[in-house]
C-alpha cells in the first residue's frame, strides 16, 4: 500500500495590522533613523532630521514653504492607511526640472541629558532622466545664528534600482556622487547644530545638485513650527 504524502499547510495570508507592521519594519531598516513602527514613504529626495521619531507624533511638525520657485511645486505626501484610517501627511514633496524632493516633516524631540542632539538631514534623489550628481558641501542649513554646512556625511545608500528595492551602501566620504536615473540614492548629513536651535524656524538650501555639470537652483525651503 502506498503511503499518502503529508499535507502541506500554506502560510496564512498577511492582513491588517500584521501587513502594516511588516511594511513599517522594512521601512525602518531603510532609513535607519526611525523606530520599527514608523512609516516613511520613500519617493524621491528625502530630507529627514534625526530629531524625528515615533515618540513625538503628537508634536506639530515644521511645515515648509518656498519662495521664487516658479518652476517648482510643493505638495503634501507620505500618507498611508493604518487600521483603515488615512494618516496625516508625513512629508512634503518638491518637484521640478526632472527631479523630485521629498522632505520628511520635522518634529523636535525632548532628549535626555547626554543624548546626541545634533541635527541630521537625510536626502534621497530620484531623477527622471539626464546626467545628475550631488557634490559637497551638499546643502546649507540656515537660522538666526548663521548658516551651516554638514560636518559629516554619515552614510550613502542606494534604496532602489529599476523600481526594485535594494540595499546597497556607497562609500560615505566622496566629494561627488553620481545620481543615475531610475535609482533612489539616500544621503544622511550631520550638522554641528543642536536641534533646539531649530525651534524658531530654519531654512534648507540644496546647493550641491547638478545636471549635465551645471548647478540646479532649488528653491530655498523655509520651515516653521506651527
Amino acid at each position: 500500500m502506498r503511503r499518502p504524502y503529508p499535507r502541506v499547510q500554506p502560510d496564512p495570508p498577511i492582513r491588517g495590522s500584521a501587513l502594516l507592521g511588516r511594511k513599517a519594519s522594512f521601512d525602518a531598516m531603510r532609513t535607519g533613523t526611525r523606530f520599527a513602527l514608523c512609516w516613511r514613504a520613500s519617493i524621491v529626495i528625502v530630507a529627514s532630521f534625526a530629531v524625528v521619531g515615533c515618540a513625538v507624533y503628537g508634536v506639530q511638525p515644521a511645515i515648509p514653504k518656498i519662495e521664487d520657485g516658479a518652476d517648482w511645486q510643493l505638495s503634501e505626501g507620505c500618507r498611508v492607511y493604518e487600521f483603515g484610517v488615512l494618516t496625516a501627511p508625513d512629508c512634503d514633496i518638491l518637484t521640478g526640472q526632472g527631479i523630485a524632493i521629498q522632505i520628511t516633516r520635522i518634529r523636535l524631540l525632548n532628549l535626555q541629558p547626554g543624548q546626541d542632539n545634533r541635527s541630521t538631514i537625510g536626502i534621497e534623489f530620484h531623477p527622471d532622466q539626464g546626467n545628475w550628481s550631488f557634490s559637497a558641501p551638499y546643502v546649507a542649513l540656515s537660522m538666526a545664528g548663521g548658516s551651516h554646512t554638514p560636518s559629516h556625511l554619515d552614510e550613502a545608500i542606494v534604496f532602489e534600482k529599476g523600481n526594485r528595492p535594494i540595499l546597497e551602501r556607497l562609500p560615505p566620504h566622496q566629494q561627488r556622487y553620481e545620481l543615475p536615473p531610475g535609482e533612489k540614492r539616500f544621503f544622511r548629513l550631520r550638522f554641528a547644530v543642536p536641534q533646539n536651535e531649530l525651534r524658531n524656524g530654519f531654512a534648507l538650501r540644496v546647493t550641491g545638485l547638478q545636471r549635465e555639470g551645471k548647478e540646479v537652483r532649488v528653491p530655498i525651503l523655509q520651515f516653521e513650527f506651527k
